[in-house]
């Protein structure tokens, strides 16, 4: 059963240079209990996208399209439903705590608010629940971490708040937004497997936001790859890692380091930079970085087409060699 579907979702800020659209005809169809992951360079649109599912772009943005919460159209709903839906029907983990955590604030205190307001509990019933939920994340000591302050934890710990406070009422959709930013390995490996605990024991559809390719290996079921606003190829994880159909996945993949990786040979490295979102070239957007680029990509922006078994891919090559 589909909890989020959005469909046709287009984003548009307005500049000094005119208007800037920064995202194109996004679609999702995310089921109970899946996990999907949006990969992109940065720019590429990626955040903005779910910013404005959630009513939260900035002041001179504005979205199109359809989105709807468990059949419920959210998108540029009035602040009072989107109020309600945010932290409770849908939690969002930040990639930086520190300016996600309010700083003045304990730990527990900011847990327990969320709790009170969209549950109407009281302060002891909040407090059971947010010690619950810190150790589900495994904050070790949890009771004497639940009465400091976000300044007296370490980075790895402070994310694990964030992702407490964005389970606290039990969403049916979680947003993770580079959770594995600026955490060395080790923490990365932890958080991954809390977000992987979570996918398998509850029904919390995941969309994982990261422009890594590794960080989606071992926890998504879906992957979208983001290029320039748009979409450029999506499908089920093991199709997109070892039949890939467009050359900007292709080149995302050979960039990831591996384990046979010869030290003695630079990393493989797409060329150029990604367009800027008010000089997109009039073909695909991908062409000018391209090693199989042809004279229609200069023209003809490729749509998402259907590629079998189970893949979307938006380039006019029907293979990769």
């Amino acid at each position: 059963m589909s909890v989020l579907v959005c469909t046709d979702l287009n984003v548009r800020f307005r500049t000094d240079y005119g208007e800037i659209q920064a995202v194109r005809d996004f679609s999702l169809t995310l089921a109970k209990g899946e996990c999907v992951g949006v990969v992109g360079e940065s720019g590429s649109g990626k955040s903005q996208t779910f910013m404005a599912m959630l009513g939260l772009l900035a002041d001179n943005g504005r979205a199109t399209g359809s989105v709807k919460l468990d059949g419920q159209e959210i998108l540029n709903a009035p602040r009072s439903l989107l109020n309600t839906v945010r932290g409770s029907r849908v939690g969002m983990i930040f990639q930086d705590p520190m300016s996600s955590l309010t700083p003045f604030l304990k730990v527990g205190e900011q847990m327990c608010e969320g709790l009170m307001h969209h549950q109407g509990l009281s302060m002891s019933a909040a407090r059971a629940r947010a010690m619950e939920v810190l150790e589900l994340v495994r904050i070790p000591d949890a009771k004497r971490r639940f009465n400091q302050y976000p300044h007296e934890l370490s980075g790895g710990m402070k994310q694990r708040v964030m992702i407490g406070q964005a389970i606290m009422c039990k969403p049916a959709v979680l947003v993770a937004d580079e959770p594995t930013t600026a955490l060395d390995v080790t923490v990365q490996a932890q958080i991954l497997e809390i977000l992987e605990g979570l996918k398998a024991h509850t029904d919390t559809a995941i969309v994982m936001i990261t422009h890594d390719l590794g960080v989606v290996a071992g926890i998504c079921d879906r992957v979208q790859v983001m290029y320039a606003g748009r979409v450029v190829e999506e499908g089920p994880i093991d199709d997109i890692f070892h039949r890939t159909r467009h050359p900007y996945t292709q080149g995302l993949l050979r960039s990831v380091p591996g384990f046979e990786l010869d030290p003695t040979q630079p990393l493989a490295a797409i060329a150029g930079q990604p367009p800027a979102p008010d000089a997109l070239p009039p073909g695909c957007a991908f062409a000018p970085r391209c090693g199989y680029v042809t004279p229609t990509c200069a023209t003809t922006v490729p749509p998402l087409a259907v590629r079998p078994p189970a893949q979307r891919a938006a380039c006019v090559l029907e293979a990769l060699p």
